[in-house]
């Protein structure tokens, strides 16, 4: 019974393909609702021997997930070892997270210490809190086989600073417009005090192109407005043991 079923299943997914079909029209109907605060930038995540995305018993599990991997935490897609990435939008917060061995939670974002202080102060479960500063490294991620992009989001904390300030540093070196370059994101592994970890790793590349600079001037301009945020939800539930320290 359960192979039939699962036959008939295999059957009825095979209906169904990525290529568009040409009755479709370019409308937008049913969309009517969703406003900025309903729309999140997926977020580059970076595999680790302890993230769900390799246990297979976890519903966060991607087939062929390794070690040093990047992936796309909202669709799953597997990037590989390296991306390239054209940054468009920085911003400094400090997250305010529940420790998990507590329950865990994100409790808030802040763009300074003293506000998230003040904040943590306010919680009844502020001793079972703590600040993160985190780096939102926001911007394209583009596919090598077509030229194609996808917003992404890059959450930098802790050991990750290091990387996101380098970052920093070589567009403020390259001038111009932050999006007028393009970045190889890969990684690394790297020994921390509770063992070995994989960190991000960044490098040139070269200048967009015109298509893609235009793009990511729309981006930019979206983000800059607030019609575009950062799932801090899904950040809680990918941390893992990175930098040698538990997030």
């Amino acid at each position: 019974m359960a192979t039939a079923i699962a036959k008939k299943k295999d059957s009825v997914l095979a209906m169904f393909s990525d290529d568009r079909p040409d009755f479709l029209t370019d409308s937008d109907r049913g969309n009517e609702g969703v406003s900025a605060d309903d729309i999140t930038i997926p977020r580059l995540g970076l595999i680790q021997s302890l993230s769900p995305q390799r246990k297979k018993s976890d519903p966060a599990y991607i087939e062929g997930a390794e070690e040093g991997l990047l992936f796309n935490t909202t669709t799953n897609e597997l990037y590989g070892a390296d991306v390239l990435f054209v940054p468009v939008y920085y911003a400094k917060e400090y997250l305010i997270w529940k420790d998990r061995m507590e329950g865990g939670g994100f409790r808030g974002a802040f763009p300074d210490p003293a506000s998230a202080n003040q904040a943590l102060q306010a919680l009844e479960d502020g001793d079972k809190c703590e600040i993160t500063e985190t780096a939102q490294q926001y911007g394209l991620v583009i596919d090598p086989t077509d030229g194609s992009c996808e917003e992404i989001v890059m959450s930098m904390s802790r050991s990750q600073l290091k990387t996101s300030r380098k970052l920093n540093t070589l567009i403020r070196m390259n001038n111009g417009d932050r999006f007028s370059r393009v970045y190889k994101i890969g990684s690394e592994e790297t020994s921390g005090a509770k063992g070995d970890y994989y960190s991000y790793t960044v490098d040139n590349v070269g200048y967009v192109t015109k298509e893609i600079y235009d793009y990511a001037e729309q981006v930019y301009q979206a983000i800059s407005s607030g019609q575009r945020s950062v799932s801090y939800e899904d950040d809680n539930e990918e941390k893992e043991v990175v930098g040698g320290e538990d997030f």
